[in-house]
């Protein structure tokens, strides 16, 4: 008997323990705020700065074409339930699904414009396409410019610490030391870039979303496809660009990891220049794959055109 009420009195306080964790788990998980990120790349540095103390949903995930993307039910309700919505927003084609999935679920909580403060390009400065009432574009790939992704990445710190301050100095400080590794890519990719002849530095893509990085590093960019996928160039469109990798020796050609690459394959064809690989640019790659974050996307992408430059 003494035994038995003895087994049953340590199964109480071993029940009693579980319970004690299982509430702390329980409470820390409600604890922790819940954001949304609307794209990988934004999703990527929103993970850096807030590690485990946010509950982080991003609705377009690695690989996904964030211009055409149709929000889910669950995706609706998600949202909802955001404290913040980190978003892009520097061009209306870019979210386009963004305001009237907020309006819809009436959502209560902090809109949050990463780039806001980011040196941005329109139209005229990168001959880019402009609205359809003839107005000034801004192009939306500004985090592509690393100095611009710092920024990205402070507006995420200031209004993580302003939305949950009891975590604002581990923010501010995941933000810092997130931001040193920036830098030194943003030194990296200058070296790179550097040490390669001015004439040599001269691409063709088959998605015009890499002109920030372009600029950064003194590269000419060229694109079949301009800012978005939605249309597709004509084939009067397709005959200059061959011409004209033709006449300028460009044999650095690029896919766009999120782009049809039917069109770039016809130009490789008919100019006799090889494709050199992927870049990204408005997505990460899937997870374990070459440019599953922000920081490797920047890597892969200098790494890439540097090899393809060479070759002009």
């Amino acid at each position: 008997m003494k035994s038995d009420l003895s087994i049953r009195a340590r199964f109480r306080v071993v029940l009693a323990s579980v319970s004690i964790l299982l509430g702390a788990s329980t409470a820390g998980a409600e604890d922790r705020i819940k954001v949304v990120a609307t794209f990988s790349v934004i999703g990527d540095m929103v993970a850096n700065v807030a590690g485990d103390k946010v509950d982080l949903v991003t609705l377009v995930g690695p690989a996904g074409d964030t211009e055409l993307f149709k929000p889910s039910l669950a995706d609706g309700k998600n949202v909802a339930e955001a404290k913040i919505v980190f978003m892009n927003d520097l061009n209306d084609q870019f979210e386009p699904w963004l305001e009237p999935l907020l309006k819809q679920v009436k959502f209560s909580g902090a809109k949050i414009i990463v780039s806001r403060g980011a040196k941005t390009h329109t139209s005229t400065e990168e001959r880019g396409p402009r609205s359809k009432f003839g107005e000034e574009e801004i192009d939306q790939h500004a985090w592509l410019d690393p100095k611009n992704g710092v920024i990205y990445v402070r507006n995420i710190a200031t209004a993580l610490a302003k939305s949950d301050p009891g975590n604002a100095a581990e923010y501010r400080a995941r933000a810092d030391a997130y931001i040193k590794e920036l830098q030194a890519v943003d030194g990296w990719a200058k070296a790179e870039i550097a040490a390669l002849p001015a004439a040599k530095r001269r691409v063709l893509a088959s998605h015009d979303s890499l002109q920030y990085l372009a600029k950064a590093y003194g590269i000419t960019l060229l694109s079949i496809n301009g800012w978005t996928n939605n249309s597709e160039p004509s084939a009067a469109e397709l005959a200059r660009l061959t011409r004209q990798i033709q006449q300028e020796g460009i044999h650095a050609l690029f896919l766009d990891s999120i782009t049809d690459p039917r069109a770039m394959q016809q130009v490789a064809k008919e100019t006799g220049a090889s494709i050199g690989g992927t870049l990204y640019g408005d997505a990460l790659s899937k997870p374990g794959e070459e440019a599953d974050t922000y920081l490797k996307m920047l890597r892969h992408d200098v790494t890439a055109l540097k090899a393809g430059m060479m070759k002009n």
